[in-house]
């Protein structure tokens, strides 16, 4: 499945290893950190007062050149099926910028769009491609959170920003030192998620549960949170599986559970693995009755189609952070989406928007595309310490970036939910409970646990 081409200012070229690159080639100069900016701004008004030059301009010599931004997403391999409209959503925020004339004084955003195969060695291939060849000033991506703790490694070398729009591993939190931090993402850690799980085990009588999970650095702690939050409610736990990514099938590991015999199951998987699960323990001769408690990796169309049947997938069960909630700004987000590109909005949509949208705002606070300094501005833009109460959302990005440039701040309300910035670049939201329904074909939210009950 190919992301339409639907946006008229974007020139897109087909590049190696399937990136898809959106415009000409970028400056490859910048500069520096936000304390050398306010030194060369000085010495910039004293040389103009000295010699009549034209002077302000923060990117000397490359004004009107393109700002480009790297973007990497899942087009093929576990998370293939979320990728394509992730895309789409970075493409929304750089649209709506570039419709009101692009950032420092009329540069238009290019995106680079590369696929990662959700794969976290390719993923770092191809964010070091983005960093010395395509010559990004940041990156919105990757998905899997293996992935972006490889992307992670290129960034912080590059000192550019990288933001996250679904990677919830918590080690992620430490991946980078909090004074010293380039990694942030738009969506909370799965230390929060793992207390949802276990609670919904609880609340459903469970009293043995098994837990199944990949086994990479999103599964791993969050399967082992899982099992620590599950015995601190009074649990057992009767076995934790571990499986490899991207298998045609997990018999082995679905026998394993069966014989643990448990009353529930919790599932961390993406969606084909998830998938091909499902269908496992459906083709089982004998296997206990037990209820699935899957969380967000799942929680979309590709679950049940991997699963070769929606019947197979009814009733299950799920948490996830709420990144649909229902405000203006996830409305707005929805119908711009929807109208630009004649789809619904897919999950973790609106975490890829804000986390574009906070990119394109920290550049234009920054007035710089110097990395130290992007990445300072992020927490600016999304605080509400430097705008009180002044929030702006989807479809309102012109106003923001206008305020910026007046020299008042923004606080940038996010489609997904908050966004403020802790020193780690986490962000906290609120938690539901889904089930999927087979005669719908949907994911329903049962329930809502709000994230100061979790905390």
């Amino acid at each position: 499945m190919n992301a339409p081409r639907v946006l008229s200012f974007l020139h897109v070229r087909s590049g190696r290893s399937g990136r898809t690159s959106e415009g000409p080639p970028r400056d490859a100069s910048s500069a520096g950190s936000r304390a050398r900016k306010l030194v060369s701004h000085v010495a910039c008004a004293i040389g103009c007062t000295m010699l009549l030059g034209s002077c302000g301009d923060p990117d000397p010599g490359v004004r009107g050149e393109p700002i480009r931004i790297g973007v990497i997403v899942s087009l093929t391999g576990g998370l293939g099926s979320v990728g394509p409209h992730l895309a789409n959503s970075a493409r929304l925020a750089a649209r709506e910028v570039n419709s009101v004339g692009g950032l420092l004084g009329g540069r238009e955003v290019e995106l680079v769009v590369v696929d990662d195969r959700t794969d976290p060695a390719f993923a770092r291939m191809e964010a070091q491609r983005l960093v010395q060849e395509e010559g990004v000033v940041a990156i919105v991506g990757s998905l899997a959170s293996s992935a972006s703790l490889e992307v992670q490694a290129v960034t912080a070398e590059a000192q550019i920003p990288q933001v996250s729009c679904c990677s919830t591993s918590p080690d992620l939190t430490n991946a980078q030192p909090e004074m010293d931090r380039f990694l942030f993402r738009t969506v909370p850690a799965d230390d929060l998620q793992a207390v949802v799980v276990a609670r919904q085990a609880d609340s459903i009588g469970c009293t043995r549960l098994a837990v199944l999970h990949l086994d990479d650095s999103y599964g791993n702690p969050f399967g082992m949170a899982i099992e620590e939050r599950f015995e601190a409610l009074g649990g057992t736990v009767v076995a934790r599986v571990p499986f490899p990514a991207e298998r045609p099938s997990y018999s082995t590991q679905v026998q394993m559970i069966a014989d643990a015999t448990p009353d529930c199951v919790g599932l961390v998987a993406f969606p084909a693995e998830g998938g091909a699960i499902l269908r496992d323990w459906n083709a089982l001769a004998s296997a206990p009755d037990v209820t699935w408690i899957g969380t967000d990796g799942i929680k979309d169309s590709g679950f049940p189609m991997a699963a070769g049947s929606a019947a197979l997938v009814d009733g299950v069960t799920g948490t996830a952070p709420i990144v649909e909630p229902v405000t203006p700004a996830f409305n707005a987000y929805a119908a711009l989406y929807e109208a630009t590109f004649s789809e619904p909005v897919g999950i973790f949509g609106g975490s890829q928007y804000d986390a574009m949208a906070l990119v394109l705002l920290a550049i234009e606070q920054a007035e710089t595309t110097d990395g130290v300094a992007i990445r300072d501005a992020l927490f600016d833009v999304s605080s509400a310490d430097q705008a009180g109460d002044r929030f702006f959302g989807p479809g309102q990005i012109g106003l923001a970036l206008q305020r910026i440039r007046d020299g008042l701040g923004v606080n940038y309300e996010g489609a997904g939910g908050p966004v403020d910035f802790d020193a780690f670049g986490n962000v906290v939201s609120d938690y539901e409970i889904w089930r999927f329904d087979s005669a719908t074909s949907s994911f329903v939210r049962t329930a809502t646990i709000g994230a100061s009950t979790i905390q």
